[in-house]
C-alpha cells in the first residue's frame, strides 16, 4: 500500500508528463468520435457478405453453361485451322476444288512478239495464292494411279496416265526461244534464237541455235563433254519444301517474290519435268506473293494464266511475268518488263522474254520426242 502513493506521486511528475507526452502524442488526448457508430457498421458488414453470397450463387448457375458454350466453340475453330492448313499444298488426290482457270471468262489477246502481255495490272489485281495452289492439285492428282475401275479386257497397269512424260531415253530434249532488247545501261545487243538442247545425267550434250530472222543460215551448234553443261537443279524434287531448298540456291529467295518466279524458269530452261514435280513447283510459287491476271495467249499462241510480281533489276523496278497452263500446270512463257520509276503498273517495256515450245526424253542427240 505503500508503494501506491510514490506511485502516483511519480505520474504526477511534471517532467514525467512531458517525457510520456513526447513519447505518445496522443497521450491524454481525448480521442475523436467515429465517422460511423457500431450499429451501422455491423449492418454494412452483413450488407457486403450478402452481396458476395449472391455473386458467388450466380457465378455457379452461370459456369457450367458458360463450359457448354465455350469449349466446343474453341474446339471447333482449331479444327477448321488444322483442316484448312493440311488441305492447302494439294488436297487430297481427286478431291475436288476450285476451277484451277478461275472465274475469269475473259477472251485472251494475242501479244504483240515486242509488247508486253495484255495484263490487267493495278492495284486491283488478285492474289495468285489459291489459284496456282488449285492447278498444283489438278497437276498433282496426274501422277496417282486412277481410282475408277478398268476395264474388265483390260489390266489396271495398261491405263494410260495422262500428260505422264516418258521416262525412257538418255537424253532430255528442251526447245525454247528467246528474245532481248537492246540495253543502253550495260551495252548489250539486241537479239533472238530458237535453241534446241540435249543433255544427259553426265552433263554432256548437244545445243544448237537458230536466229529467228535468218532461219535459212545454218544453226549454230555446241558441243558439251561431260560435266561441261551448267544445269539449274540437276535433279529437282517432287516435294514442295525440298524443291523450295533447292531453288533458294539457285536465286536468293529475300530479295522478294520475283526470285520464286524466276527460280522456277531457270528449272524449265532445261527440264522436262513430271507432273508431280511441276505440282511442287507450282505449290512453290502458291507460296510467294504473286498476283493473278487472269487467261492471256502468250506469244506462240496458247492459252493459259499469267501471274506476275513486281520488283528490281539493278536498281530498276521490273515485272516479272509467267503464263501457266491450266491443264498441266507446265510453264508456257516468261517475260521481263521494265517499268517506269514512278508508275509500276503502266505497260512498260520488254526486256526479253523467253517461250517454251517442247519438251521431252529422247534416246540420240539430234532427235524430237514424239507427238
Amino acid at each position: 500500500m505503500a508503494q501506491e502513493p510514490a506511485e502516483d506521486e511519480f505520474r504526477r511528475d511534471e517532467l514525467v508528463q512531458l517525457a510520456v507526452r513526447a513519447l505518445l502524442p496522443r497521450q491524454g488526448r481525448i480521442p475523436p468520435p467515429p465517422e460511423i457508430d457500431v450499429t451501422n457498421l455491423i449492418a454494412l458488414a452483413h450488407q457486403r457478405r450478402s452481396a458476395q453470397e449472391s455473386t458467388r450463387w450466380r457465378w455457379r448457375l452461370w459456369r457450367p453453361q458458360l463450359w457448354r458454350v465455350v469449349v466446343p466453340a474453341v474446339v471447333l475453330v482449331v479444327l477448321l485451322i488444322v483442316g484448312i492448313e493440311a488441305v492447302r499444298p494439294y488436297g487430297l488426290p481427286g478431291l475436288a476444288g476450285p476451277d484451277p482457270a478461275g472465274s475469269d471468262t475473259t477472251d485472251p489477246v494475242v501479244a504483240d512478239p515486242e509488247q508486253p502481255l495484255p495484263l490487267t495490272a493495278g492495284p486491283g489485281t488478285a492474289p495468285a495464292r489459291h489459284q496456282l495452289a488449285a492447278i498444283a492439285r489438278h497437276v498433282h492428282s496426274l501422277d496417282q494411279p486412277a481410282l475408277d475401275q478398268p476395264a474388265l479386257d483390260q489390266p489396271a497397269l495398261d491405263q494410260p496416265v495422262p500428260d505422264q512424260p516418258a521416262t525412257a531415253g538418255r537424253y532430255t530434249y528442251v526447245h525454247l526461244r528467246a528474245w532481248w532488247r537492246d540495253d543502253p545501261a550495260t551495252g548489250q545487243d539486241g537479239g533472238a534464237y530458237d535453241r534446241r538442247l540435249w543433255w544427259a545425267a553426265d552433263r554432256s550434250g548437244q545445243e544448237t541455235r537458230v536466229d529467228p530472222a535468218e532461219p535459212d543460215r545454218p544453226a549454230e551448234v555446241v558441243e558439251y563433254p561431260p560435266g561441261a553443261l551448267g544445269v539449274a537443279v540437276p535433279d529437282p524434287a517432287a516435294d514442295r519444301t525440298v524443291l523450295a531448298g533447292q531453288l533458294a540456291e539457285e536465286q536468293p529467295m529475300h530479295e522478294g517474290p520475283q526470285a520464286a518466279l524466276r527460280a522456277v524458269v531457270g528449272l524449265y530452261r532445261f527440264h522436262d519435268l513430271s507432273p508431280a514435280q511441276r505440282a511442287a513447283a507450282l505449290a512453290v510459287l502458291a507460296d510467294a506473293e504473286l498476283v493473278t491476271h487472269g487467261p492471256v495467249l502468250d506469244r506462240a499462241g496458247r492459252s493459259g494464266v499469267a501471274v506476275s510480281a513486281t520488283g528490281e533489276m539493278d536498281g530498276r523496278p521490273v515485272r516479272d511475268t509467267a503464263v501457266i497452263d491450266t491443264a498441266t500446270g507446265r510453264l508456257l512463257s516468261y517475260e521481263r518488263v521494265a517499268l517506269p520509276a514512278d508508275d509500276r503498273a503502266a505497260a512498260g517495256t520488254v526486256t526479253h522474254y523467253l517461250v517454251f515450245l517442247r519438251s521431252g526424253r529422247v534416246g540420240r542427240l539430234g532427235a524430237e520426242p514424239a507427238d
